[in-house]
């Protein structure tokens, strides 16, 4: 009696667990499949040598950044619009990095945690996105110009 519970049990695990790693890799799919077409456009575009990071961002508009090192050597920002493909390359000596974006929302909003930084475009602006939790528990995001950290406005208690 006993065998047949434990034999129940585990195969009752397994299916959850080979379950968890299905819904997982499937809901992974649209993101792998975007870096992927992202990567090989900014590659034709920008000479992209090596891929750092991709971030994923929706505004009134979707683009796909990818942050890496072209044929020369130089760090890169290439923003590609999703609809249509457009690209802006951007030399990332002329930005504000990840953490500083990140600092100065910590320094104007004081949030609880910061969730995410994204990288995108409002009205033809390349921005830094930076989402982060309020002490209520509600989501903000802080917008900020990626050449210098200027602030451009804020979304909060979501």
């Amino acid at each position: 009696m006993k065998k047949g519970i434990v034999l129940t049990l585990t195969i009752v695990m397994a299916f959850i667990v080979v379950g968890s790693w299905y819904v997982y890799y499937v809901g992974h799919q649209p993101m792998a499949k975007a870096e992927k077409e992202a990567t090989e456009i900014a590659k034709q575009e920008a000479d992209l040598k090596e891929v750092d990071q991709f971030y994923w961002y929706n505004g009134v508009e979707t683009y796909f950044t990818i942050t890496g090192t072209n044929q020369k050597d130089e760090k890169i920002i290439v923003i590609i619009a999703k609809k249509g493909g457009k690209t802006q390359v951007i030399k990332q000596s002329d930005t504000i990095s990840e953490s500083d974006a990140r600092k100065l929302t910590r320094e104007a909003k004081n949030p609880k945690r910061i969730l995410e930084t994204r990288i995108g475009l409002e009205k033809d602006i390349p921005i830094w996105e930076v989402v982060y939790k309020e002490e209520n528990g509600r989501l903000g995001y802080h917008i900020l110009k990626l050449k210098d950290g200027e602030y451009i406005r804020d979304i909060s208690n979501i």
